[in-house]
Order: structure tokens, then sequence, then C-alpha cells
């Protein structure tokens, strides 16, 4: 029997925003797929509550030692056991991983403005082909090991996109727009280079900055990726099922954005 493609998807953690989408999601979960989700939006409210100023840089959460704090407990916490309860009440084989768990993923500091923030270095792809190649849903909280036993916070998006980079096959990133956005209508395909430009002149910002740069490094490893509405059970559906939807990310050379 053919094994199933690898579809690593990015969902964000906030329980309304995407609920439609996230059902729609969870409606056709099959082995093969490895989930990663956000929070950032709860994270920002309980770090509200306890009296800290939430800040980003670069479309990145600064994580300072209390920050992380927040982000461990409600990234592996609230957020991963909700979801984990959500695919497991409709069926679904679902187990909850942070990225310490398994050593799954390693990485390092990369720029001291954001404190404990990481980029990933290193994925256990084989733990992951080990969970999905007995019929389990890996969904993962986007915290890492970085030097000896440090925590890191890192982006979700970026985790999705190394993850997808190890695994091959598809990477599909939900956002809270219906694709990279020109103007009012998404740009139906962009290649990786053209994906690099938005960044260079700052055409791109805030959150959607991560995702070009998961969906750089997913394409350049020969995956196919799609940046889709969460907000849009339909366009999730699509997706999943391989329609043009979206905006779709290549490395392979192609015509002009303008």
């Amino acid at each position: 029997m053919t094994a199933p493609e690898p579809i690593t998807i990015k969902l964000g953690g906030t329980a309304g925003a995407h609920a439609a989408g996230v059902d729609a999601l969870i409606e056709r979960a099959v082995p093969g797929w490895v989930v990663v989700h956000g929070g950032g939006t709860e994270i920002a409210a309980w770090s509200e509550r306890l009296g800290i100023v939430p800040r980003t840089i670069d479309g990145l959460r600064v994580t300072d030692p209390a920050t992380l704090e927040v982000a461990v407990a409600v990234l592996r916490g609230i957020v991963n056991a909700r979801l984990v309860a959500a695919f497991s009440a409709q069926g679904a084989a679902a187990i909850g991983l942070s990225g310490v768990d398994g050593d799954l993923l390693r990485a390092e500091r990369f720029d001291e403005r954001l404190g404990s923030v990481g980029r990933v270095t290193e994925v256990n792809a084989d733990l992951l082909a080990r969970l999905t190649a007995d019929g389990t849903v890996p969904l993962v909280a986007p915290i890492a090991r970085g030097d000896d036993a440090e925590l890191l916070n890192v982006n979700a998006d970026e985790v999705a996109g190394a993850i997808a980079a190890a695994r091959g096959g598809r990477l599909l990133l939900l956002t809270d727009v219906p694709g990279v956005m020109r103007g009012d209508l998404p740009l139906a395909a962009l290649t990786a280079d053209e994906a690099e430009a938005l960044l260079a002149d700052d055409t791109a910002t805030g959150g959607m900055r991560p995702k070009l740069r998961a969906a750089i490094a997913a394409a350049r490893a020969g995956c196919r990726v799609q940046i889709v509405s969460g907000r849009d059970p339909d366009a999730v559906r699509d997706a999943l099922d391989g329609r043009m939807t979206g905006t779709t990310v290549t490395a392979a050379t192609a015509a002009g954005i303008g």
C-alpha cells in the first residue's frame, strides 16, 4: 500500500478566530499529517493578565524569562491540550508534543533583542516518521531545546517550515487572510525568490513575514506550499484536496508578481 503524502499544517492556536477552519481540518485528519500550532493571541492575553507587556520585532515575540514561562505554559499546556482533545473527539489518533519531547526540535538563539527566541537548527524527522507510520497525528507546540536544557520559544510558522523541509511533501500555512495580499486580492503564486523580495522591501509585514520565511525554506527543500485563510473552511478543504487556493509558493522560476 502506498504511504500517504506527508503534509505539514500550521494553524493558529486561537480557539475562536479559526474555529470553522480547524473543524474542516479535523474532519479530514489522516495519517501522514503533522500539525504545528501557534497561540500568540492567548500568550499575549495571559501575559497582560500577569502585567507583562507583549512586544514583537519583525513579527517575532520578544521573550524575556517571564514571557518564556507564559509561552511554555500556554502553548504546551492550554492550547496543545485543547487541540488534542478536539482531534481525539472526532476519532483522530492525535498526540500532543512540544519540540522538547523526544528531542524533536533543536534550536539556537539568533537575535539578542528577542531574548529566548530560537531558530530551528535540527528536526528529528525519524520520530515524526515513526509516529505517522503508526497512524498518529502529532500536534506540535513550538517550544524547542537550545543549548543543554535551555527552552526556546520558536515562531510556529518557522517550525512548520522546518518540519516540512525535513519531511518533504506539502506545507499548508493557515492565516487570517486569503493569502499573500496585493491590495485587496491574494497573489495566486510566488516563487521563493519573489517571496524573498517581498521580505526585503518590507512589502510583507507583521505575521506574514515568518510565514514567508517558512514558505521559502519549505519550497526550496522541494515542498509545495500554500498560504490559505484558516477562517474559510472551504479554502481549507480545497487546499487539503490539492486544489489551487490562497497563495502557492514554489522554488521554480516563474513570471514576476507585478
